[in-house]
């Protein structure tokens, strides 16, 4: 049966925790003896499951409790899940139980243990023990099975193709939201608010988002013509690619969403600005008016005389962010509608249709492998998108696939059931997310030094961040920490370095102060380490260029000829190189030196279905679906360009939380 705890959940969600794995499959007993009494049947069993990789758990019991048990984690981050490794075997043994709390910053590696702990557990007491999903496993021959989806994508995700008859239970409502994220949340609670009965459907244990900042237009604070230069603006950095409707219907409901997010979270000025429950505050705030000229990085703009007023609050600090705010608001939402239920570790696996094609409900698959029917008149894909899906990535976006990617469990569950109901994906490159902004601070600074890691300047220092993977295509990879699961051996692109002296302050235009920039240090206290993710930093700093090279495990040779090289070029006044501009060509000769070791991920794919301004799914003639509902990054075409643009401030969660909102409000105004 699927979770319903609600104590289960504020336990868990208020505490920040990352996504978990979903349960795991027995590999069978060994050694097993029989006994006449006592509760287990002494001997040794194994079970897997999935954390960042396969984790196999092997116990060994007595009568009566667990004697010895032996965690293979070799698939694991060797700098988070493998050294909870003592930590998590201590609580097992404590426990003498499944019921462990598991590693704080480990948790995907912990509940991994736990699922294939209680898979030992159940065999060591002849109980029946699930075998996981059981979906067909249909052999991929380069045939395309669905349309634009093959076998293999279908695989790696929890869809299952075969018609699924035999439910264990059957709910009645009127909405299913399947996904608990920024925009899934968002929909879910808006409509409840406004009366329907509601479902959410959770892959994970907890709700769970990323990123920090949202933003919205404030219509009353922007000229009509600023409006629509903006619309004008933002159809250009995505090469003129965008559905307009869904632009427009940003520019007109986006306030209200965000408001609507503010509200729910507690976090407006009324209440300073903070939730004390939660512990979440809008820590930052880049709010701005659009007007004069404009840049992204790729593109400038002229709004002449006219404005756009864009909110743009950041929620955190870290390691608090998006997802610690949605968990919040879903938590006192179940509190405070009896006509929302969640259903955690559930995802969806099946839409349910009439005999015209339409959408009345969908099935979710319970921890233990069972089904649940949920009956409804409309199903909200709110699942993410497809990023950790290799197979997709390789068709849809085929240029971030040897970078590693920053979120799991992004299968693209919601993409290949809107498909098999009649939709299609966007039929232009994917827009994608390539950034980090954890491994230390100041990631536009023109005036620093960029190396690859041979050691070697690549590129020209005025690319900004949100577009130098591009760069990083053709340039070395690196195996290094907090990689994905897929490049751990083989290394992955978009490792780079970012080089500078002590004089940062004089010419770096953020000019942060050191004692911020210490909170990035790598080895040095980690007292420091305040509002960051401490698994995640990657800045040092050396007294010498040859220390430092070492710390970022850089060759010395290369990198002090490429320093040597570009400190002469900055005596000169001239890039003889790259041609930077020579206003940003700065000598380095202060020491200590510093570094930024950066790790450009993929956040995200903001690219998906079909969908419209109501966030309703299409096909490709542009009919609509009936009963169905894609929003978040799995619904478009909201972007276009290969490179998500940076020109207007939290606009992915923005789109998020808008068209969450608007899917939400448009399906219980229909029922």
């Amino acid at each position: 049966m699927s979770e319903l705890s609600r104590r289960d959940f504020l336990k868990g969600s208020l505490a920040g925790a990352a996504s978990l794995a979903m349960a795991g499959v027995g590999l069978g007993a060994l050694n097993a003896k029989a006994t006449a009494a006592g509760i287990y049947t002494p001997g040794t069993y194994s079970a897997s499951a999935v954390g960042m990789g396969n984790v196999t758990v092997t116990a060994t019991f007595d009568e009566n409790s667990i004697v010895d048990v032996v965690l293979d984690l070799a698939e694991e981050t060797p700098a988070i899940g493998q050294v909870a490794k003592d930590e998590l075997l201590a609580q097992v043994m404590t426990a003498q139980s499944a019921e462990i709390d598991g590693v704080s910053g480990a948790s995907l590696t912990s509940e991994a243990v736990r699922v294939a702990l209680k898979n030992c557990i159940a065999q060591a007491k002849g109980e029946t023990v699930s075998s996981g999903s059981v979906k067909p496993q249909v052999e991929s021959e380069g045939a395309y099975v669905l349309t634009d989806i093959t076998a293999d994508d279908i695989n790696a995700s929890a869809v299952i193709l075969e018609p699924i008859t035999d439910f264990a239970e059957e709910r009645d409502v009127d909405i299913v939201v399947c996904g608990a994220g920024a925009s899934g949340v968002i929909a879910a609670v808006k409509a409840a608010e406004m009366g329907a009965r509601v479902a959410v459907l959770q892959k994970e244990p907890i709700a769970v988002s990323q990123g920090n900042c949202s933003s919205a237009i404030i219509k009353g604070g922007s000229t009509e013509g600023g409006l629509k230069k903006w619309l004008t603006f933002a159809t250009a950095v995505n090469c003129w690619r965008p559905n307009r409707k869904l632009l427009e219907a940003y520019i007109d409901r986006s306030e209200e969403a965000l408001k609507f997010v503010c509200e729910k979270g507690g976090i407006t000025e009324e209440t300073e600005w903070k939730n004390d429950k939660t512990g979440v505050t809008k820590y930052q705030d880049t709010s701005t008016v659009m007007t004069g000229v404009m840049h992204d990085g790729t593109q400038s703009f002229d709004f002449g005389e006219d404005k756009v007023e864009v909110f743009a609050p950041w929620f955190g600090p870290k390691p608090n962010n998006y997802g610690t705010l949605v968990a919040g608001i879903l938590a006192d939402a179940q509190e405070q509608f009896d006509n929302l239920e969640v259903h955690f570790k559930t995802p969806v696996v099946q839409l349910v249709k009439d005999a015209e094609g339409g959408i009345v409900g969908c099935v979710g698959q319970a921890q233990d492998g069972s089904f649940i029917k949920f009956n409804a008149k409309s199903v909200i894909l709110a699942t993410g998108a497809y990023e950790n899906n290799a197979t997709m990535v390789r068709r849809f976006c085929p240029d971030i696939e040897h970078f590693d990617k920053k979120v799991y469990h992004r299968t693209g569950d919601g993409n290949i059931l809107a498909i098999e109901a009649g939709s299609a994906m966007e039929p232009v490159a994917h827009s994608r997310v390539m950034h980090d902004f954890d491994a230390g601070l100041m990631w536009d600074e023109h005036a620093f030094l960029d190396l690859n890691m041979n050691g070697e300047r690549f590129v020209s220092e005025e690319v900004d961040m949100a577009y130098i993977s591009n760069v990083l295509r053709w340039q070395p990879g690196f195996v290094g920490e907090n990689m994905d699961r897929e490049h751990q051996e083989t290394g992955s692109l978009g490792w780079y370095c970012q080089i500078y002296d002590n004089d940062y302050m004089q010419y770096a235009a953020a000019g942060v102060p050191e004692v911020v920039m210490q909170r990035y240090l790598k080895e040095e206290d980690p007292s420091l380490h305040v509002g960051v993710f401490p698994e995640l930093i990657d800045t040092f700093r050396a007294d010498t260029i040859e220390e430092l090279a070492e710390k970022m495990g850089l060759p010395v040779e290369a990198t002090v000829a490429s320093f040597n090289r570009y400190n002469e070029m900055c005596e000169k006044g001239e890039d003889l190189d790259f041609g930077k501009k020579p206003e940003f060509l700065h000598k380095f000769v202060t020491a200590p030196f510093w570094g930024i070791r950066r790790h450009i991920r993929c956040s995200s794919i903001t690219a998906g279905v079909l969908s419209d301004e109501y966030g309703r799914v299409v096909k490709e003639n542009g009919d609509v679906i009936p009963g169905l509902y894609a929003v978040g990054n799995l619904g478009g075409q909201f972007y276009g360009a290969p490179d998500y643009p940076f020109f207007h401030p939290g606009l992915s969660l923005g789109h998020a939380v808008t068209f969450g909102f608007i899917a939400g409000e448009h399906a219980a105004k229909n029922l």
